[in-house]
């Protein structure tokens, strides 16, 4: 090999190592130190953050009491809530934008710039992030115009179930499903399988039929059942956060207060389903059969699909 062909080599070699994404563990002293949970809290406490990411360009603001408020580049408005872990991350939950999904960052400072990154919890970089003292912006006034009612959820679940466990929803679990994807085509569980085994099934079964099976309280956040048959299965409290229904059958199926933001249901069949108290904000409902359903007390707000919502 000749000497320019390997120092064309070494040279591309240096550039790909030298442009690969930021990560926090390859944050270097030049590129910042990880700020400290005390520094985050006086970082954005009654201040604004000017956001940039690939998929997001806005403008947060964050109160004291952990509510927060933003606005989009397109004009879009949001509000939620915001926390800090004792693992030096902040924790923001929109209400609409990112399904309302709870995402953590770790953010990191250069001493000599104003510029802050954020990375998730994996490690890659996310946001960068300038702060702007204060709400310039009046963000503020969108937490006013939403604050107000309380829930009145677990109230009505008492009354309208037997059963004492009702009123334990599980969407306020955080746990995420990770299994990797196998092949259960056609699986019908029998009567001995456990409700365990069941709950691990269907986090990734398309085509599978659990007609009239127990997945009540089932943490099944993105998991993918197209297509399967959910025929009178006991969703009730289920975490369906962004799963994938669409075909699927859910007639007369018990959805009573499921979480389902962002699940996708085009096309399914929900012939007299209780969906009693159901989450669906930005659910994707387009072609499904809504024959008979009840959609009592059900959260309508962005639902796709559903014409004359409230």
């Amino acid at each position: 090999m000749s000497r320019w062909i390997q120092g064309v080599l070494i040279v591309s070699v240096l550039i790909l190592f030298g442009c690969g994404p930021a990560t926090m563990n390859k944050m270097g002293k030049n590129d910042g130190t990880k700020m400290s949970a005390e520094e985050i809290f006086n970082l954005v406490s009654g201040n604004s953050l000017i956001l940039t990411a690939y998929d997001f360009s806005g403008t947060v603001y964050f109160t004291e009491n952990g509510t927060m408020a933003g606005i989009d580049n397109q004009n879009q408005k949001d509000t939620g809530s915001w926390d800090i872990t004792d693992q030096d991350q902040l924790c923001l939950k929109f209400r609409l934008w990112y399904y309302g999904d709870i995402k953590c960052y770790s953010l990191s400072k250069r001493e000599e710039s104003e510029r802050i990154s954020f990375f998730t919890t994996n490690g890659a970089a996310y946001y960068t992030a300038m702060m702007v003292m204060d709400d310039p912006s009046g963000l503020a006034k969108q937490i006013a115009s939403v604050s107000g009612p309380k829930s009145v959820r677990k109230k009505y679940a008492k009354q309208n179930t037997s059963d004492p466990q009702s009123s334990s929803p599980s969407e306020s679990r955080v746990e995420t499903s990770s299994a990797a994807p196998k092949q259960y085509q056609n699986v019908s569980p029998g009567p001995d399988d456990s409700t365990q085994t069941v709950q691990r099934l269907a986090a990734n079964c398309p085509g599978c039929n659990f007609a009239g099976v127990n997945l009540k309280e089932a943490a099944l956040i993105k998991a993918n059942l197209q297509e399967a048959n959910l025929s009178g299965a006991d969703l009730r409290y289920a975490n369906l956060r962004r799963a994938n229904l669409s075909k699927a059958n859910l007639s007369g199926a018990r959805l009573n207060y499921a979480n389902l933001p962002g699940a996708d249901l085009t096309n399914a069949n929900l012939k007299n389903a209780d969906l009693t108290g159901a989450n669906l904000l930005l659910t994707n409902l387009t072609g499904a059969d809504l024959t008979g359903a009840i959609l009592n007390n059900a959260n309508l707000e962005k639902t796709i699909g559903i014409e004359n919502q409230p």
